[in-house]
Parts: structure tokens; sequence; C-alpha cells
């Protein structure tokens, strides 16, 4: 064992005032936080992933000693990140700390995004973007508008007047050309879906923009063309069936058989 493992002073003086597990300390690459969020003042109590654990770690390998390092840059101001410092002695490096084979495989922003929206505080979301990015924000539009929570009213996490909101904060506007927006995803077919159950999942074709998926979300569920099953996953309704299948024609036939305008 190599002496930097060996001493480990950092780990010991972590564990030692309760800022990490011993589990945590026996992580290759981990994340740390505050252990009480919630007493923290503002934007350091918001529900996120990424400002609950604002922090990497790596453990000691080789004579490399214990590494602790901002998983975003605007995570400087967090009151673990000098607690950590003064109670160490080590200067917490910069954001981007990969593992010891060089490789970084962190969402903080993604899960910033999708985690305020999933506690409905997509206003708070826009108030701290500058922890995240707009192509992030699409994604958790779309997942917000996909899926719906397990203990309420299962018609998703976001209304699309509320995602119409935040899409113009990040200005995403809308695409001209609606009808288009249904041709990001794959023609819709019937599927099993467990225990004797059939349903129209929406699947999006692959190298589709993320705004774009926003928006044909958006967009769907105004006009018709998606709804919400009983465990409040989006699909295919069948007004979305029927206009996918008429293609970009300036009319198609509704469900109820009459000829519409397409727009």
């Amino acid at each position: 064992m190599t002496e930097a493992i060996e001493r480990d002073e950092v780990g010991a003086k972590l564990l030692e005032l309760g800022l990490c597990t011993a589990y945590e300390l026996t992580h290759e690459k981990t994340h740390i936080g505050a252990r009480d969020c919630a007493s923290l003042p503002s934007p350091w109590n918001l529900p996120s992933r990424l400002i609950q654990y604002p922090l990497d770690m790596t453990a000691p390998h080789g004579d490399v000693p214990r590494r602790i390092a901002l998983r975003h840059p605007a995570l400087a101001g967090h009151p673990l990140v000098q607690q950590i410092a003064d109670a160490t002695g080590v200067e917490v490096e910069p954001y981007g700390l990969s593992n010891r084979h060089g490789i970084r495989n962190d969402y903080g922003e993604y899960h910033h995004a999708v985690d305020l929206i999933c506690e409905f505080q997509w206003r708070e979301l826009l108030e701290t973007r500058a922890f995240t990015t707009e192509d992030s924000i699409a994604s958790a539009v779309t997942h917000g508008l996909s899926s719906s929570p397990h203990d309420r009213n299962r018609k998703g996490y976001l209304a699309p007047s509320e995602a119409r909101q935040i899409m113009a904060a990040i200005d995403a506007p809308e695409p001209e050309n609606a009808a288009g927006l249904l041709q990001i995803f794959a023609a819709p077919a019937l599927s099993n879906q467990g225990e004797g159950g059939k349903g129209w999942p929406i699947n999006c074709l692959c190298g589709a923009e993320r705004y774009s998926r926003a928006w044909a979300k958006i967009v769907g569920i105004e006009r018709g063309w998606f709804a919400y099953d009983r465990a409040g996953f989006l699909q295919w309704a069948e007004e979305g069936r029927t206009r996918y299948a008429a293609g970009d024609g300036p009319t198609f036939t509704e469900a109820s058989g009459q000829e519409a305008f397409a727009f």
C-alpha cells in the first residue's frame, strides 16, 4: 500500500467531522454533500441533486492523494465548500475532476433541471439557471410533460402553459412548422405493457434536437395528439395517430371521419 493511501489524512478528517461517511470514502469517485440541506439558506436548500451533493471526491491511489473538487463552477459559494476547506486545509479544486482513468461522467446540470421540475419548482429552476444549461432545461421540460407523479393528479409535472413559459425564458421559440414536429417520432405502434395491458408509447427518433422534443410534447398535448394513461405516462391519442398517418398534408381525416385542415 502506498503512502498516499496509508495516510489519507483528508479522508480521516472528513470522517471525524461527519462531513462524509466511511462508505463514501471507499468509492473510487463519488459525490459528497451537506448532511442537513434543508437548513441551508437559499438556493443551497433546493431539492436538486447537484446542489445537495456539490462536490466530487476521488479516493487516493498510487502516490495521488484524495482529491475534492466542485461539480459545477457556480457551486463555489456553497457553504459546504468552505466548511471542508477550513476543516481539512485542502483547497477544493475547480470544476472538472475525472476518475483515475481520465473519465468524467456527471449529469449534474440535467439533474438540477429535472429535479426542480419534478418538485414543481420550475420558477426556482429559472432563477438558478446558472447551475444548468438551456439544453438540460429543454430535456427536463420533455420529461416533465411525459411522466407524472404517483401521489397526485397524474397529468404531468408541468402544464403546457408552464412549459411554454420555460421555453420562452431559455429563448427557444415555437417552430413555425408544428406539423413537422410529429416527424421526429417513430410511427405509433400498439405495444404490450405488462400484465395484459397495451398502450401507444411515444418513441422519439435518434438525433432529434432537444428543443424540438420539448415543443412536440407541448403542441401535441395542446392539440390532443397525446394523452396521459392511467399511470400518468404520455401516450399517443387516437387523434395523434390519425394526424401522424396524414404526414405533412394540408388536410387530414380526423378520428371521427371528418375532414379537417392540418392547422
